[in-house]
């Protein structure tokens, strides 16, 4: 009867005018409007009025519902109303009964959930070691999954093991599915991570295991046996209602089927509690480090003109804002995304879209096989679209491979005004070059990589079709075919007047084969800029902050300029041959980084002092030093322009710590080389050396060079190899080394080479060791 009258209410005729907005109070009523407005057109407008709206499926914005330009079709909340969507529905009446150790549990056959609620309340499924909400950190044990535990594990099907990777290059989940006959635990594919290794062996915890359920808060759902386990956190019998579980991964799908749906307004709505999704993670994302999932709390394809904005993401168990395959002018703008469990916005293309695409980081194309077209092949795939104006934190709380703003497969994307912070890894991530054309500017990025490593606050790859894992075949690649790289790199990516800060890695982290770039007037505040091999990146005008520039493993001929910038610690070159189109004119505060800079032909016409930073307290770091600056072009660039405009989010939103400048420079002892049996060794000591060579930890030996005739050559050792263990016994130091390969008998030899791991045989020999120091 409601629904009848609402539908009479909604007929009503105001001035002869059939009415264009109407107002739901339920869930089943908006879904009715919406089915009323596919039919009637003049029906533009609904609004909802405060409420909580428990979703029987997720709501379908089809053509069917599109706008014009000048008449949008318009989901909205009422004027002052709070309409929540959410993801999660109530479950029946439960009837408990004790069960032991403080344990209740209920008959429960109703659909599985990942994620519990009760009232506002959300619990934790099982899991080992136990949630402390003291520790921000991943809050992993080594022996989560040892043979000892395990062992206490009945039937583990349908547990998970969450962890960081074992390089610690993101997160990964792997689903455990049983027990072997052995007893040890079966595991399924990983998800999540692109760059497929053994997980961290101590930063891991498993859910969903029975056994585990021993804290306060905890619950476990036996679903082959209909059971429904609590420990309550008050220790006293559950209520028979108010609880919820997780039931949709989407709350909104913007989708066009025959045709794109077109005009859409998504306004003032608050999503939550949607299911989490990070176990579908299994598409990867090209060739970067990403597998995804191409669903969030809102979720938009075939569409065009679509606006997400002024809108409240929290609570999601998975991502929040998805725009994925063919669409062109979608904007997310001015919404407050946080305490989620995947990335925030995320624009990805479908690979059909991309020319002679590859998926993983080893594999690879012959050069005859390449298509040589430039740019795209279909138009699947954002385009022209937007990340504005949001305020994107605490987010990948589930899913540790996340980030603020992710694009791939996608070209012409705004990503501006952006206040981004307190994330496990990058804030906004580039997974490949295709197709560029991206501006990336006034964004604030900041308290990231806190988890992960070997990244900084913006993050990227271009393993575009011209890139080959084997190095030595890159450059043979690039010298005889330079052209090759911008094939899908075909507009330059657009970086300025961004503030970021990493503390955990760098400040801007160009990876692997990332090109065409102009980085311009960005204020870095801790870890400095990375460019590994790449062509054509422009970097000029930029403040780093008690940072420096980090080069790794270029290409001759690539093409970067590093110039008119304010550095405040010596370059650090790892592997570089030839530097550049240019790295010059630049702005050094220590006379000894500049000299060391010359030292190595760059540098001539730099300068060195002062730059007398206005008031660095208040994070004004203007260059006041007028002559220094003038003499290298160095041009100042507002300070108060970063990060989110609306006045609701800027009040809301924190700024990063702004460090007193160091004007010493960055002192840096040089490393001992050692000569070891025809090996010229060095230890790895900087985070650049550990990410030039793919390591997960700051350790092993350089391999420097390799005396012909020598063991090591025998081995089949070459330079740029880093000796990690021998014999199962992990190798940091020269005399650990020394040690194994005294007896003078056949060692094995354990090196990571191209970013891979293998084993070489050091051959039975009797010369004595004398390691010198040159």
């Amino acid at each position: 009867m409601k629904i009848k009258a609402l539908m009479a209410t909604l007929a009503v005729l105001v001035c002869g005018v059939q009415a264009q907005a109407l107002t739901v109070r339920d869930a089943k009523s908006l879904e009715a409007a919406l089915q009323r407005a596919r039919s009637d057109k003049r029906i533009r407008h609904i609004e909802l009025a405060s409420g909580n709206y428990e979703l029987a499926a997720p709501l379908v914005i089809d053509e069917a519902l599109s706008g014009t330009a000048a008449d949008p079709f318009v989901l909205t909340a009422a004027s002052g109303a709070r309409a929540v969507l959410s993801g999660a529905t109530s479950l029946p009446a439960l009837r408990w009964e004790a069960w032991k150790d403080g344990i209740w549990r209920a008959r429960y056959d109703g659909p599985s959930f990942q994620r519990l609620w009760l009232g506002r309340k959300m619990l934790v499924r099982a899991r080992y070691p136990n949630l402390d909400p003291a520790n921000p950190g991943f809050g992993g044990a080594a022996d989560a999954t040892s043979p000892e535990r395990v062992a206490r594990w009945h039937d583990p099907q349908g547990a998970v093991l969450h962890a960081l990777h074992g390089a610690r290059w993101g997160g990964v989940q792997v689903p455990i599915l049983g027990k072997n006959a052995d007893g040890s635990l079966a595991y399924g594919e990983q998800v999540d991570n692109n760059r497929v290794m053994p997980p961290s062996d101590k930063d891991r915890f498993v859910e969903n295991v029975l056994e585990e359920l021993d804290a306060p808060g905890e619950w476990f759902h036996d679903a082959r046996e209909g059971w429904l386990y609590v420990k309550p956190l008050a220790g006293a019998q559950p209520p028979a209602r108010g609880f919820r579980g997780s039931a949709h991964e989407a709350l909104v799908r913007v989708e066009g089927r025959a045709q794109a749906v077109q005009h859409v307004r998504l306004q003032h709505l608050v999503f939550t509690n949607t299911e989490p999704t990070y176990l579908k993670a299994t598409e990867p994302l090209l060739r970067s480090d990403w597998k995804f999932y191409r669903v969030g709390a809102v979720t938009i394809e075939n569409a065009g003109d679509v606006r997400v904005e002024d809108s409240d993401f929290v609570d999601l168990g998975g991502h929040a804002v998805v725009v994925s395959g063919r669409a062109d002018h979608v904007a997310v703008t001015g919404n407050h995304i946080h305490d989620i469990g995947g990335t925030a916005v995320a624009f990805v293309g479908r690979p059909e879209a991309v020319r002679s695409p590859l998926f993983e980081y080893y594999q690879r194309l012959e050069l005859s096989a390449i298509d040589r077209t430039p740019g795209p092949k279909s138009d699947a795939y954002p385009k022209d679209s937007e990340a504005t104006d949001n305020l994107i934190h605490d987010i990948g709380q589930i899913d540790r491979q996340a980030t603020g703003v992710q694009l791939s497969m996608a070209a012409r994307i705004t990503v501006d005004h952006n206040s981004i912070y307190q994330l496990p890894r990058a804030g906004i991530n580039v997974g490949d070059g295709t197709w560029g054309g991206h501006r990336i500017t006034h964004n604030d990025v900041f308290d990231t990589v806190r988890m992960t490593g070997d990244h900084g606050s913006f993050n990227s790859w271009g393993r575009d079709r011209y890139w080959h894992p084997d190095r030595a075949e890159m450059d043979r690649r690039v010298a005889a075919h330079p052209e090759l790289a911008l094939l899908d790199a075909v507009q330059p990516i657009i970086m300025r007047r961004n503030r970021f800060r990493c503390d955990h890695g760098w400040d801007v982290d160009l990876d692997d084969g990332s090109s065409n770039y102009v980085i311009e007037e960005n204020l870095m505040l801790a870890g400095g800029l990375k460019l590994r091999e790449g062509f054509q990146r422009i970097v000029r005008n930029n403040i780093l902050v008690n940072g420096s520039f980090h080069p790794h493993v270029w290409f001759d001929g690539g093409g970067d300029v590093f110039e008119s910038n304010v550095v405040m610690g010596r370059h650090q070159p790892i592997e570089i041959r030839r530097w550049g189109r240019s790295v010059n004119r630049n702005l050094f505060v220590a006379e000894g980084d500049l000299r060391d800079a010359q030292a190595r032909g760059t540098d001539a016409d730099s300068v060195a002092g002062d730059p007398r930073f206005a008031a660095p307290a208040r994070g004004d770091y203007t260059v006041t030093n007028a002559a220094l600056a003038a003499r290298v072009g160095f041009v100042n660039f507002p300070m108060d322009d970063f990060g989110v405009r609306p006045a609701r989010l800027k009040a809301m939103a924190l700024r990063p710590a702004f460090p007193p400048p160091t004007l010493r420079g960055q002192d840096r002892a040089a490393a001992a080389v050692v000569t070891l049996l025809g090996l010229k060794l060095k230890a790895v000591e900087t985070l650049g050396e550990q990410s030039a060579a793919g390591l997960g930890d700051k350790a092993g030996l350089i391999v420097l060079a390799v005396e012909a005739s020598s063991p090591g050559a025998a081995a089949g050792l070459q330079p740029r190899d880093v000796i990690v263990g021998a014999d199962q016994e992990v190798i940091n130091d020269v005399a650990g080394l020394q040690a194994l390969l005294a007896a003078g008998r056949s060692v094995n030899l354990v090196v990571v080479r191209n970013q891979a791991r293998m084993t070489l045989r050091w051959p039975s020999q009797a010369a004595k060791l004398n390691p010198n120091n040159p």
